[in-house]
């Protein structure tokens, strides 16, 4: 062969190497409600690195942040339409694709970290297969912290809680159900309107991560938290059931391990915001409560009473779901 054709047929196996890798290519668009630029959103970049590195370049991650995709609720919706491939949801959004997730947000059903761990372990498989008949594949589960009351006025007992209008996200229609059940003044009000909200005395409460509460400035005109965890912070990180197919199988145990040092990356960086934020806001005057056994035992009661209005045939978290991991944790619990 001589020298000429040498390079021709050379030539032609760059071509041919190219344009194979550019026909292959794989472009995932993911969208996000972290703020560009955030500690979560340079986390969700280095991922998208990864996931690229892993796949030689034929898996390329684009990630919208900062609510460009839309609320949670819009992000699902384009997700079934193929709009969009894949979201970081709270799991408000994860509710919307499979309803009785919800019961892991159920206020003081589960009520310390190990029980967290212990129920994520018990139901993530079962919820995996819910999500996969829904067209959708959960990468990974997170966690983000714990739920606090917030008011302007010292709410240690539910008696104190009906004194104050509770701002509720209207996102959560069953969730204001059972507060309204429970003779709670509900202002169905969203987060980026809940300062304005407080300025305006409109409401007088709300439920918050600390860091949250700190970010956004809410403690201002809400001095008062109690300590009580009202509910886990949940989420994850999904995708269509399209999008994962499109993405070759040999990639995906990396992909998904990817996920998990994200997770447990977020993990970390929320719990330090989480304990930031309440450093600082006890630096400027916020009052940490101190209820009573009693008073937390009152919060537990009530509001188990008001889970028929959420649980049940029609409703949203299914009888079988509810019994079965309240049976388990309540024998966590004796077995400790």
């Amino acid at each position: 062969m001589n020298v000429k054709l040498k390079k021709i047929l050379s030539f032609l196996l760059v071509l041919l190497f190219v344009s194979t890798t550019s026909l292959s290519a794989l472009t995932i668009k993911m969208g996000s409600l972290f703020p560009e630029g955030s500690s979560w959103d340079k986390t969700l970049k280095k991922m998208a690195r990864e996931w690229k590195d892993i796949s030689g370049g034929r898996v390329t991650l684009k990630i919208y942040p900062g609510g460009i995709a839309g609320t949670e609720g819009d992000m699902v919706r384009k997700m079934r339409i193929g709009q969009l491939d894949a979201a970081v949801m709270t799991n408000m959004g994860m509710t919307e694709i499979v309803s009785d997730c919800l019961v892991l947000s159920l206020p003081f059903l589960v009520q310390t970290e190990e029980e967290l761990d212990f129920v994520m372990e018990e139901l993530v498989p079962s919820f995996n297969k819910d999500f996969q008949e829904k067209g959708f594949e959960v990468m990974v589960w997170s966690k983000s912290g714990w739920v606090n009351f917030f008011s302007n006025t010292e709410v240690n007992t539910p008696d104190d809680l009906r004194k104050t209008r509770v701002a509720v996200s209207p996102d959560s229609p069953e969730m204001m159900d059972a507060f309204k059940a429970l003779d709670f003044k509900v202002i169905p009000l969203g987060m980026n309107d809940t300062l304005m909200g407080l300025q305006s005395g409109m409401i007088d409460s709300f439920y918050s991560i600390p860091m949250a509460a700190a970010a956004y400035q809410w403690f201002a005109f809400a001095k008062n938290m109690n300590p009580m965890p009202m509910a886990p912070v949940i989420g994850g990180i999904v995708l269509s059931e399209r999008a994962w197919r499109k993405i070759p199988a040999r990639y995906h145990d990396d992909f998904k391990a990817a996920m998990e040092e994200v997770a447990h990356e977020f993990f970390i960086e929320t719990d330090k915001l989480n304990q930031e934020g309440l450093r600082v806001m006890k630096e400027h005057d916020l009052k940490v409560l101190s209820p009573s056994a009693e008073d937390m035992q009152a919060w537990r009661d009530l509001f188990k009473d008001g889970y028929p209005m959420i649980v049940g045939p029609g409703k949203g978290i299914s009888d079988e779901v509810y019994n079965n991991i309240h049976s388990k944790i309540e024998a966590f619990r004796k077995a400790r």
